[in-house]
């Protein structure tokens, strides 16, 4: 196992999708899925060691609950998954036209995340949860947390592909544009 590994999330609005890989070579040593967040069924699945396993996380759990079990139970099992961990990445949706590319959370990014909500008010929260819970659980990674934004693809598109045909003032105001 390489001392390379790194902590997937993406959190989306009723769930949480997590793995933690090796960097160098992609080998997938956790994997699993949180949902049903908010509702009496909500429940958490992963595959570890190739074997798979399901708990319940009680009735109206979310993103916090998930990600404590996570790390209170099934990191637990294989404490040394997280003492090599290097890094967290987190998939964020939206980071508005401010970001072109994946970039190391700080305060000024997680406020870029708030300003660019309104764009993906059911992601965009959900992601500052996950942020906030990863920086609370890993704080010795408290700079290697980086957020991967699936808008900062579409950066390099021309103005003519990315713009509406409605009045440029949407655009130059409100951030109004295509993104894919």
């Amino acid at each position: 196992m390489s001392s390379k590994l790194v902590l997937v999330l993406n959190c989306g609005s009723s769930s949480l999708k997590f793995a933690i890989i090796d960097a160098v070579n992609g080998d997938e040593y956790l994997s699993g899925l949180a949902e049903c967040f908010h509702l009496p069924e909500a429940r958490i699945k992963w595959k570890m060691d190739g074997s798979k396993q399901e708990a319940a996380l009680g009735a109206g759990a979310a993103h916090s609950e998930a990600l404590n079990f996570i790390v209170n139970t099934i990191l637990a099992q294989k404490p040394e998954l997280s003492a090599q961990l290097t890094a967290i990445g987190h998939r964020i949706v939206h980071g508005g036209e401010k970001y072109t590319s994946s970039v190391v959370i700080d305060e000024s990014v997680i406020q870029g995340i708030k300003d660019s909500a309104s764009f993906a008010p059911l992601h965009n929260p959900a992601h500052l949860i996950g942020i906030a819970e990863a920086l609370k659980s890993f704080p010795q990674l408290k700079d290697k947390n980086v957020a991967v934004f699936d808008t900062a693809f579409h950066q390099t598109m021309p103005e003519e592909s990315y713009l509406y045909a409605l009045p440029y003032s949407l655009y130059k105001e409100h951030g109004v544009r295509r993104y894919g």
